[in-house]
């Protein structure tokens, strides 16, 4: 059975006059799992987040240790104290833990029921009642399907407009009504997300009387992207990585003229830059059969760092110079293998200079942070 891949998108309102959001999410990817840990915190503001990122931490740490679930649950429960005067728990806790065969484990302590997004019809994440440590919870379990879409929110979106717009809020059957009408199976997690957000910041009418927290996961088989940038330390082994570059799987980028001459060379295909999409900002894109993208190197590799920082904006972006395509490229993937060459370029470094403060380097480890920070997985490989 071929891997699922599980895209997770989020999308956040502050409550109005709060700097800091009083809900956190927290995703942590290892080998048998994709784990999703959110908690609203009671309140709002610095108190509230500090509850709930206490919250997702100790479960999501627990749960990436290989602790069973039924015991991170129970010392979670144990863990959080109960507010005297309101009765209940001080964060809410949801948990969302998805295996590469689609099998999908939800846990739910005071928070909203999961949406599950199935084939444009939304139905409720089945689960059951269960007493641990004496708080009632609700569990489930279901293989997912590719294209299934999981949306999981705080209290602040079944609540928007409530006393306002909505008299008795959005609710979660209205929810459910605005996700199936704007189901499409190309969006992606993080566009459903931010339109459900957008939704919700209309209903407060721009001033959110909660925070609101949008988490979606998009279930669909892995992309992956392989980056050739800058020659090899030895010439002899340039046939070598540019045949490894074109057996990889997925889509195919050369970052660099030098490089891309070579793999034009080994590949004995002609390499043609293209001039009419003109940006006076952004080094010129070229051709090559076999390539998805040819770009320049260190600058438009910065570049591409600088954009993949806002993918909302990234996304809604109709430029076509080599920065913005390559930050798509990045940002669409989910495995991204890097060759990176480790031939002296006189302009980026002194050659006697230690390999820390070569300018590539400290590109290429900028990028890897950022998507990394997306939940990617990225392997840099100097050659």
């Amino acid at each position: 059975m071929q891997r699922l891949h599980a895209e997770v998108g989020l999308a956040q309102l502050s409550k109005i006059g709060e700097e800091l959001c009083g809900d956190n999410v927290d995703v942590v990817r290892t080998p048998s799992a994709t784990i999703i840990v959110m908690s609203d915190g009671l309140g709002s503001g610095v108190k509230a987040n500090i509850l709930a990122t206490l919250t997702t931490k100790i479960a999501s740490v627990m749960l990436k240790r290989g602790i069973p679930l039924e015991d991170v649950v129970n010392t979670i429960a144990e863990t959080l104290p109960v507010c005297r005067q309101r009765k209940i728990a001080y964060s809410t806790l949801h948990i969302i833990k998805i295996a590469p065969d689609g099998q999908a484990t939800v846990v739910e302590f005071d928070c909203p029921a999961t949406f599950l997004v199935r084939r444009g019809k939304v139905v409720q994440f089945p689960t059951k009642e269960k007493i641990v440590s004496g708080k009632t919870i609700w569990a489930g379990e279901l293989w997912l399907q590719q294209d299934d879409v999981l949306v999981a929110v705080t209290d602040g979106v079944i609540h928007a407009g409530i006393g306002g717009l909505l008299k008795l809020g959005w609710g979660w059957k209205g929810v459910a009504s605005h996700l199936e009408s704007e189901y499409s199976d190309t969006m992606r997690a993080e566009t459903i997300g931010q339109q459900l957000i957008n939704c919700c910041e209309g209903y407060y009418v721009g001033r959110p009387g909660d925070d609101t927290t949008a988490l979606v996961i998009k279930m669909r088989y892995p992309q992956q992207l392989t980056l050739l940038t800058g020659p090899p330390a030895d010439p002899a082994r340039d046939d070598e990585f540019v045949r490894r570059l074109l057996s990889e799987p997925g889509k195919k980028v050369v970052s660099g003229g030098t490089t891309a001459q070579i793999v034009s060379k080994v590949t004995n295909c002609q390499l043609t830059v293209d001039l009419i999409c003109y940006d006076p900002h952004v080094p010129p894109i070229g051709y090559l059969d076999g390539i998805d993208l040819v770009t320049e190197g260190v600058l438009t590799l910065n570049m591409a760092v600088e954009r993949l920082a806002d993918t909302i904006k990234l996304h809604s972006s109709t430029k076509q110079d080599g920065a913005t395509q390559l930050a798509k490229l990045l940002n669409d993937a989910d495995k991204i293998k890097i060759f990176a060459g480790l031939a002296i370029n006189p302009a980026h470094q002194n050659p006697y200079f230690p390999m820390q403060m070569n300018i590539k380097a400290q590109v290429l480890n900028k990028l890897k942070t950022v998507l990394a920070d997306k939940g990617k997985e990225v392997i840099v490989e100097w050659i």
